[in-house]
């Protein structure tokens, strides 16, 4: 199909790719706009009254609060950023190389406010397993997954175990094998989704398990190690709203 302008010569092919492409940015460009504006709640610019809020402030918070959050920490400026109800990361410790060891249970406070995130994080299994934390409300309600190394007819294997606590007692586990071949002493990437009540995890960047959980609406993540159990953690990385209104709301705050 050939496409002509209004002086009745054939465009060149340059031109209309230029143009589609140009039309697919003002669409997408729409699109976040109405999001943005759905997220905003419709703002109407009335004049504020001592017993009505400032819609212009109204406006901010809910973009804030759509607004992607990403909370990195490789353990260099300490635990602080962890804490437990007991003793906080007191059962923690460093290596040699700078990464962590958990002990005790203990959740990244900036992430507890969140909903639907990514979770990433380096780790290494030295010795049965550890434990990752998410959709944590405190250290006696969160979802759960335990990466356990197990050594049947002395080929070592990584067996995922996955769990709910609430009130403080563990509910039915689920477990499943991961389905590569599993090198002790290697670092190993993870990766999950929390979305909703959908959950997905990823290891080495192979989905490995997907599932679904409403009994916890919101929380942060953690880590632990049972009794026993050593592991060896590099750096985490949750990543709040990291869709593209997550993006675009993250950079309309950085201006409003």
């Amino acid at each position: 199909m050939r496409f002509w302008n209004d002086s009745g010569k054939p465009l060149a092919k340059r031109h209309i790719v230029l143009t589609r492409s140009r039309a697919r940015w003002q669409v997408r460009a729409l699109v976040a706009l109405f999001a943005v504006a759905a997220i905003a709640g419709a703002v109407v610019l009335k004049p504020s009254t001592p017993d009505r809020p400032d819609p212009w402030d109204n406006f901010r918070r809910r973009i804030a609060d759509r607004a992607q959050v990403d909370v990195f920490d490789d353990f260099s400026e300490g635990l602080d950023a962890w804490e437990n109800a007991d003793h906080g990361a007191s059962t923690w410790s460093y290596d040699n190389t700078g990464f962590v060891t958990p002990g005790a249970l203990s959740l990244l406070s900036r992430s507890l406010s969140f909903t639907d995130y990514d979770l990433d994080a380096l780790v290494q299994i030295e010795a049965k397993g550890l434990g990752l934390v998410f959709r944590a409300a405190g250290p006696r309600d969160y979802q759960a997954v335990r990466l356990v190394v197990e050594n049947s007819d002395r080929v070592p294997a990584l067996v995922l175990e996955r769990y709910a606590v609430l009130e403080g007692r563990a509910a039915q586990r689920v477990r499943l094998r991961y389905p590569a071949r599993y090198l002790p002493g290697n670092l190993y990437t993870i990766h999950l989704q929390v979305r909703g009540d959908a959950f997905a995890l990823y290891i080495q960047g192979q989905l490995v398990d997907f599932w679904s959980d409403a009994r916890l609406k919101s929380g942060g993540v953690g880590l632990f190690c049972a009794s026993g159990e050593h592991a060896r953690v590099a750096w985490v990385r949750v990543s709040h709203n990291s869709d593209s209104v997550g993006r675009l709301c993250s950079l309309l705050s950085s201006v409003l």
